[in-house]
C-alpha cells in the first residue's frame, strides 16, 4: 500500500463500520472495510508537511480477539482502526 493515495474515511457510527478508500498505483479504486469497530483515530497534524499518500501499513494485527490495523501516512500521522475484522473490496 506504500504511496497509494487515501481518498476518504467514512464511518457509520450506529453500524461500527469504517470505510477506508484508496487509489492503488494502476489508479484502481480499493476500499478496505472495518466492521464492529471499537476505536478510530484519525489525526491530522500533519507533522511532515501535507501528504495523502500511504508511508506504511501495520496489520491487521491481532489484539484479543479484536484486529489493529496502523496507517502510517507520509504526513507523518498514523490512522489508526480496532476491529472485529477487515476485508478488502474492489
Amino acid at each position: 500500500m506504500h504511496d497509494w493515495t487515501l481518498l476518504s474515511i467514512s464511518f457509520a457510527w450506529k453500524a461500527g463500520t469504517v470505510r477506508l478508500v484508496f487509489r492503488d498505483l494502476s489508479s484502481q479504486t480499493v476500499t478496505l472495510v472495518g466492521e464492529s469497530v471499537s476505536s478510530l483515530r484519525i489525526p491530522r497534524i500533519q507533522e511532515w508537511g501535507p501528504s495523502e499518500s500511504v508511508n506504511e501499513v501495520t496489520g491487521p494485527l491481532d489484539v484479543g480477539n479484536l484486529k489493529q490495523l496502523s496507517l502510517e501516512m507520509q504526513s507523518g500521522d498514523v490512522i489508526e482502526v480496532t476491529a472485529a475484522s477487515f476485508h478488502e473490496e474492489r
